[in-house]
C-alpha cells in the first residue's frame, strides 16, 4: 500500500490544499484513492464535498474512531474521513505503528491503491503516527528562509526516524508551494535548496495562484474548478511526477 503524507510543523503551508488536489489528481489516473484527515479543522472534506458524499465504505476498523464519525464517498475513486470537530483531539494518544497497521491491513488495501494523508500542524502523537505509516513524505513550504529553517528541521528528525526503522518512507520531498517566480528571495530559496538537497527531491513547484482559494470556496479540487488554471496545471504534472517518482531516501 502506497500511504503519501503531507506534513509540516508550521500552518498555512497548503497542507489540506495539497491533500485534496493530489487525491483528485491521482483519482483521474486511475487509482482508488482514500484520504486520512488528521487535522481537527476537519478541511479535507470542505475541499471535496461538492463532488458529493453518498455513503459509508464496508470499513469498520478505524484507528481513532473517537476522531472521525464516517469514511464517505467523495466521488468514484474518492473517499475521505469525516471528522468530529466537535471532539477531535490532535494530542489523543495512539501507538506509533496504529495507522500504518491500518492502512496495510485487508480491509484497506483491498479497496484502495493509495491513501494519503492530511497532518495536523504540531508535533503530536497523531504526526508522528502519520509519517510513520508513510511510504512517502512530502513537506509543503513556501521558499522562504524561515519556512526553509522548518523544513530542515523537520527533514532531519524523519531522517533519523528513517535510519533508525521507526518510519518506513523510501522517499522524503519538499514541494515548494506559493510560489512566486518573480520575487527574488523566492527564486534564490529554491536554488539553494536544489543546492542542499539536490533537484530530485525538490518537487515541481505550485505557484501561487487565486483559483486554488476559489476552489476550496467551492468545495472543489482545481481540477473540478478550473482546469485550465495554472494551479489545475501545477497539480496535474506533480501528480505525473509522484506517479513516476524515484523510491530515494534522502541523504
Amino acid at each position: 500500500m502506497r500511504v503519501i503524507t503531507v506534513a509540516n510543523r508550521k500552518g498555512g503551508t497548503a497542507k489540506t490544499t495539497t491533500v485534496v488536489n493530489l487525491a483528485f489528481g491521482l483519482a483521474q489516473h486511475g487509482n482508488r484513492v482514500l484520504v486520512l484527515d488528521l487535522d481537527n479543522q476537519g478541511h479535507v472534506m470542505q475541499g471535496l464535498s461538492a463532488l458529493g458524499n453518498e455513503s459509508q465504505t464496508s470499513i469498520t476498523s478505524m484507528p481513532l474512531k473517537g476522531f472521525f464519525t464516517s469514511i464517505v464517498k467523495c466521488c468514484d475513486k474518492i473517499y475521505a474521513t469525516n471528522v468530529d470537530t466537535t471532539r477531535a483531539n490532535t494530542n489523543e494518544d495512539i501507538a506509533l505503528d496504529a495507522i500504518r497497521r491500518w492502512c496495510d491491513s485487508d480491509e484497506v488495501s483491498q479497496q484502495f491503491d493509495m491513501v494519503i494523508i492530511d497532518t495536523p500542524p504540531t508535533l503530536s502523537p497523531q504526526l508522528m503516527a502519520a509519517l510513520s505509516a508513510a511510504t512517502d513524505i512530502i513537506i509543503p513550504a513556501t521558499p522562504m528562509p524561515l519556512a526553509s529553517d522548518g523544513v530542515q528541521k523537520l527533514l532531519n528528525a524523519c531522517r533519523n526516524a528513517m535510519v533508525e526503522r521507526k518510519f518506513r518512507a523510501t522517499s522524503l520531498t519538499i514541494l515548494p508551494v506559493m510560489v512566486e517566480q518573480s520575487l527574488k528571495l523566492h527564486r534564490q530559496e529554491m536554488s539553494n535548496w536544489f543546492g542542499r538537497y539536490g533537484r530530485n527531491k525538490v518537487l515541481r513547484p505550485i505557484h501561487k495562484n487565486i483559483k486554488l482559494a476559489e476552489a476550496f470556496a467551492e468545495n472543489k479540487p482545481i481540477l473540478a474548478y478550473a482546469p485550465n488554471s495554472r494551479g489545475a496545471h501545477d497539480y496535474t504534472e506533480l501528480c505525473k511526477q509522484l506517479i513516476g517518482i524515484n523510491e530515494e531516501v534522502m541523504q
